[in-house]
């Protein structure tokens, strides 16, 4: 099931120009098991659009979300060293921001609850509000209460009767994933205290023109954030940025908090990262045509390198299976003729097949006792962790591929 989006979901113009086209493609995280190999697999138009009033980067075709984030494979607590990262956001949020213990922490798509599990063991009430039932589950034997809905104004109405307003309102790596940014917004405003601060981090779109991290774009990231489109989305809603932060998490993401509007001063840090977005011109949609084709050369030269390899009877693995792998996968269109199989610590993810290429994700004691020449690291946002986690392999003549860039090299 799919939608098409007219017009922008920030603005509602009907200026928007396509840039990048990624060939149709399956939902990133829709693993298949054994069974499903033998039918047929759905795929949908994987491509970017700029909106040329309001800036924004965006998909506009939609596909349901129920198919998206129902029952969902990527479970937050078991990323590496996400424990030490989450303790020091959730300390950050307290020190600034809460009051006293009474105050309610509310994170929209909270997962396993592996960060309110931090604001909970602070004192503070918590509430977890995420669609995937299977996760909620998780999140709710960890002790943190989770409703399992899309967060919507309706859900926010019930919410505020039940549990009153909110003092913090977390969203990470959620936003991009809304379609209805308008609703999303009313929905903020109605449940955030006057005090109070909601805290959004998201992959940052200067990351892709910094780094060509192109393998970001999936269905689930219908949005591709930055400052200046969310200020003035946020104005309409009576809502201000008055901070933001460069965090090094799924690359280069911005943390960005936001309150109702004249409550807070807004800080240097906004403006410096809209004239930052003016110089990249962001603002500009030849930049875009101009980053679609740095995409291609990239996809031309690790292809190479891959076919090279081949040639001379390397053996290929990949190494993570994250979404955005499986972006660059299908987009390259790497299979069984390349990869042997994909290496994923997630148990959740194990014994399944990966997306479109339909790859066998195996254990660490698979690769092991199949040990490949080269690792194609498709998470290279966890790049350092992986070569110092990884030093037997290197020692033993192992190398990394790392694929996205403008020069995907060989490590």
């Amino acid at each position: 099931m799919m939608k098409i989006n007219s017009q922008c979901r920030d603005c509602d113009s009907k200026k928007l120009v396509k840039f990048l086209d990624l060939d149709r493609q399956p939902p990133a995280n829709s693993f298949l098991n054994a069974e499903q190999l033998r039918q047929t697999e759905p795929v949908y138009p994987l491509q970017v659009y700029f909106c040329s009033d309001c800036h924004l980067v965006q998909l506009i075709h939609v596909v349901d979300k129920d198919e998206l984030f129902r029952h969902y494979v990527y479970f937050s607590s078991e990323m590496p060293k996400v424990s030490s990262y989450w303790q020091s956001y959730a300390e950050n949020v307290i020190g600034r921001f809460l009051k006293n213990r009474n105050d309610l922490v509310v994170e929209v798509g909270s997962n396993d609850g592996v960060l309110l599990e931090f604001f909970k063991n602070s004192g503070f009430r918590v509430l977890g509000i995420d669609p995937a039932e299977n996760i909620a589950k998780v999140a709710e034997a960890r002790g943190v209460p989770t409703l399992t809905e899309f967060f919507d104004l309706g859900v926010v109405e019930k919410a505020v009767k039940d549990y009153g307003q909110a003092r913090a309102i977390l969203a990470n790596n959620v936003v991009a994933h809304i379609d209805d940014h308008q609703d999303l917004c009313a929905g903020v405003h109605a449940f955030l205290h006057r005090e109070g601060v909601w805290v959004i981090e998201a992959p940052y779109l200067i990351d892709m023109f910094e780094n060509l991290t192109y393998d970001t774009v999936y269905h689930e990231h219908l949005s591709f954030l930055a400052v200046r489109p969310l200020q003035k989305l946020f104005e309409k809603y009576g809502l201000e940025i008055f901070d933001v932060q460069v965090v090094p998490a799924q690359g280069q993401s911005i943390r960005l908090f936001i309150g109702h509007q004249d409550v807070r001063p807004v800080g240097r840090s906004v403006t410096e990262l809209v004239q930052k977005e003016l110089d990249f011109r962001l603002d500009r949609t030849e930049s875009y045509f101009e980053l679609a084709q740095r995409v291609k050369n990239s996809k031309d030269r690790l292809l190479r390198i891959l076919t090279d390899l081949k040639k001379q009877g390397k053996k290929i693995a990949a190494y993570g299976a994250p979404a955005k792998g499986n972006t660059l996968l299908n987009y390259c269109k790497i299979g069984s003729g390349v990869l042997d199989y994909v290496l994923d610590e997630l148990p959740s993810k194990q014994g399944l097949y990966t997306p479109g290429r339909h790859l066998p994700v195996v254990t660490k004691e698979f690769a092991a006792t199949h040990p490949p020449d080269y690792y194609l690291l498709l998470a290279w946002n966890y790049q350092q962790a992986v070569l110092d986690k990884e030093q037997p392999f290197i020692q033993r003549g192992g190398k990394f591929i790392i694929p996205v860039g403008d020069d995907p090299k060989i490590l």
